[in-house]
């Protein structure tokens, strides 16, 4: 019984250590998990003040994946962008680059990506707004989870760029001036000399350095000219006036100088700049400098200055007299283009032999000038009444136009140009010198327009057509922004299983004053510039609206696209790509329309941009076949699949047999080419059969729907057909 006890009392005493052990485990474990808290609590303080660090530095970073796509973005990086951070996850960082830019930059990946080490490029980086910035871009490569990302940085260097323009402009002053500059120590000894010091001189910079200005002197002057320059260069500052110098020949010349003293931080002397000109020339020269004034240097015919001199005398004796006076504006055609091809000195020689038949052309105290570049003008004065003054504006007109017109011989080739010729005449056109050039302008725009190598008169109807297209071209530059451009869409059908297969997409505007037709805006966009952000723009929009049409059958239907031949020349198809991807919208289902009269320009270079469109699964239609210039022969070898036969065709059906033989033979020619065809404009039920019975079932026109707005059309098809479309 006493052994049993003691084992109890044994047993009760390893349980109270054991409480003991586990009590004290336990104020351990709680001290730790305090010591965790704290840590975690600066842990998470650390991380806040690192993202503080790294949103608002002022250097704007990147984190890209392996394909160059937006994963983070700090705060600075979004308002260098002008974009929320939501908007750039996933998003190309390439986008935010000019397009001329992006294979350098996408080659700077690559080699990055392949040596996996930091490197650095300057480009300019560009806002949602098109507004860019110079920067300069570090880059480090790393993994993250086995994957490869980039780390970008980019600083702005605007400021340091415009510092070293500065500094380049001010060493390109200094050196290239015309005027002599020396630069002399405190004590004013010659420490640099630009070229005009050695031109004027003939002292090189070797000469002179480490010598003093006496190396000049002429003699003339005695000490006490010298003694009051100095007296008043220390007193002012600044000291100029005319000075007698000697040039290393031995000839004396007078100049124009001024010296001007440079201070350093505590207003001590650290240097003298003198610049100087020879006014020799100019003493003896007056005359040439008057002329130099008044008449253009290339053709000496009266410039700009003395036109308007002699035009405003002419209108003071025609309002004294009471007679008209005539004011011919002339462009030359064709102009740009010798210049492009031939070189400048071709365009100057050109211009010269212009110069000479205008001459001989017009009476001796009649004023031929040249305006600039390849514009001139001639004024007719002292005719008897206004019946005379349109007689002889038409004659002289019809007489320059002839003569521009025969073929130039300029350094051994033969140049043909021609002459849009403007005319306006005083006082009916114009009261002031102001008003008659600027109408005679208009008058010579309409002549360039109506396809040049002609004249026409001024008329009111002309000015209101250009004041509206200066009222279209400035709301136009606006368009974009203030989301002016819509798009409809005008369903095709396949009129033999009545179903939808796809939709052309139209640009639409509606400016300031209410909509405008599409024939009148789409040709000033490209005039403006801005015919490639315009077709990005409809491309982006048009493949996102469509994609998310959703009732059945709508994942097949293709959307059709026009692009002008400006586009396909100049954006080659990586803009398309990137449209087409960012709205999820397969090439396969694209159709890239061209009109067969863009052949006619850049052939070589539209066709190659044709077969790169066709590379990526989308196809090309070729829009109003039969109404351009193409032979059948060529259309062979025009990289397209569809044929769109043109309205004007269809209009004459079925009725007109001409137009139903044209028909005909497009579709027999087409089939037999492998091509597919469609009519457009098709209006009538007997148009449409007149179709069906040759063949062509893929219809387009207002007989099926007009043009609808995106929502309108997509509620339009679901209810035509619910059959897939058919695919090409």
């Amino acid at each position: 019984m006493r052994k049993r006890m003691a084992d109890l009392e044994g047993i009760e005493m390893e349980h109270i250590k054991v409480a003991e052990d586990l009590h004290l485990h336990q104020e351990e474990l709680r001290a730790q998990n305090e010591e965790l808290r704290q840590t975690h609590q600066a842990l998470a303080e650390a991380g806040r003040r690192f993202q503080d660090l790294f949103d608002f530095a002022p250097i704007a970073y990147f984190l890209l994946d392996s394909t160059g796509s937006i994963e983070e973005a700090n705060f600075t990086a979004c308002q260098m962008l002008a974009e929320k951070r939501s908007v750039l996850m996933h998003r190309p960082m390439r986008l935010y680059l000019p397009v001329e830019s992006r294979t350098a930059f996408d080659l700077f990946l690559a080699n990055a990506a392949s040596s996996r080490l930091a490197g650095s490029l300057e480009l300019a980086l560009c806002n949602r707004n098109h507004e860019c910035t110079p920067v300069q871009f570090t880059l480090a490569v790393d993994r993250v989870n086995g994957h490869l990302h980039f780390r970008l940085a980019a600083v702005d260097i605007s400021e340091r760029q415009k510092a070293e323009e500065q500094k380049g402009l001010a060493a390109t002053m200094f050196e290239e001036s015309n005027e002599g500059v020396l630069i002399t120590d405190e004590r004013g000894r010659i420490q640099r000399v630009n070229r005009g010091f050695t031109v004027v001189t003939g002292f090189t910079e070797q000469e002179v350095v480490g010598k003093t200005p006496a190396v000049l002197a002429s003699g003339r002057h005695d000490p006490q000219f010298y003694k009051e320059m100095w007296e008043r260069l220390t007193n002012t500052g600044t000291w100029t006036g005319e000075i007698w110098n000697r040039r290393k020949n031995g000839e004396i010349y007078p100049e124009w100088l001024k010296i001007t003293t440079v201070r350093g931080g505590e207003s001590e002397v650290r240097h003298f700049v003198a610049i100087f000109s020879d006014i020799g020339d100019h003493k003896r020269t007056g005359q040439d400098v008057e002329r130099f004034a008044f008449y253009d240097t290339l053709t000496d015919l009266p410039n700009r200055t003395l036109f308007v001199e002699r035009l405003k005398h002419a209108l003071i004796r025609s309002h004294r007299d009471n007679q008209p006076v005539v004011l011919l504006y002339l462009d030359l055609d064709r102009f740009k283009s010798v210049n492009d091809t031939l070189g400048h000195q071709t365009g100057d020689l050109l211009l010269q032999h212009v110069a000479t038949r205008l001459r001989l052309i017009v009476r001796a105290h009649d004023t031929v000038a040249r305006l600039g570049g390849d514009e001139f003008t001639v004024v007719l004065a002292d005719m008897e009444d206004h019946a005379v003054a349109i007689d002889t504006a038409r004659r002289v007109a019809e007489n320059i136009r002839e003569q521009l017109a025969r073929p130039f011989y300029v350094g051994g080739r033969e140049v043909v140009t021609g002459s849009s010729i403007g005319i306006a005449v005083h006082p009916q056109d114009g009261e002031t010198y102001s008003d008659l050039v600027k109408h005679a302008d208009i008058a010579m725009y309409h002549a360039k327009q109506s396809g040049g190598n002609g004249h026409a008169f001024f008329s009111k109807e002309m000015n209101a057509r250009v004041v509206r297209r200066v009222s279209l071209e400035t709301a136009l530059r606006h368009a974009l922004r203030r989301n002016e451009l819509s798009l409809a869409y005008q369903p095709v059908v396949d009129a033999a299983n009545m179903r939808v297969i796809g939709v052309e997409a139209l640009l639409r505007w509606n400016g300031p004053d209410g909509a405008v037709s599409p024939l009148e805006f789409i040709p000033i966009l490209e005039d403006l510039g801005l015919g490639d952000d315009v077709a990005r723009w409809v491309v982006a929009t048009a493949s996102r609206e469509v994609r998310s049409w959703s009732f059945p059958g709508a994942d097949a239907i293709w959307l059709s696209v026009n692009l002008s031949p400006q586009q396909l020349h100049r954006m080659r198809v990586n803009w398309l790509t990137e449209a087409l991807n960012g709205a999820g919208f397969p090439a396969t289902r694209l159709v890239v329309e061209v009109t067969e009269d863009h052949f006619r320009h850049h052939t070589d270079a539209i066709i190659a941009s044709l077969e790169e469109i066709r590379q990526l699964g989308a196809h090309v239609a070729l829009d109003d076949f039969g109404a351009g210039h193409s032979s059948l022969g060529r259309l062979r070898h025009f990289p397209i699949d569809i044929v769109k036969i043109d309205k004007s065709f269809v209009d004459g059906l079925p009725h007109d047999s001409k137009d139903l033989a044209i028909v005909t033979t497009i579709i027999t020619m087409a089939r037999h080419l492998g091509l597919k065809f469609l009519a457009e404009g098709v209006e009538s039920a007997g148009q449409l059969n007149q179709l069906k019975s040759q063949g062509c079932i893929f219809i387009q026109g207002y007989f099926f729907a007009k043009p609808m707005p995106g929502k309108g059309c997509a509620a339009w098809c679901a209810t035509f057909g619910h059959q897939p479309a058919t695919q090409f």
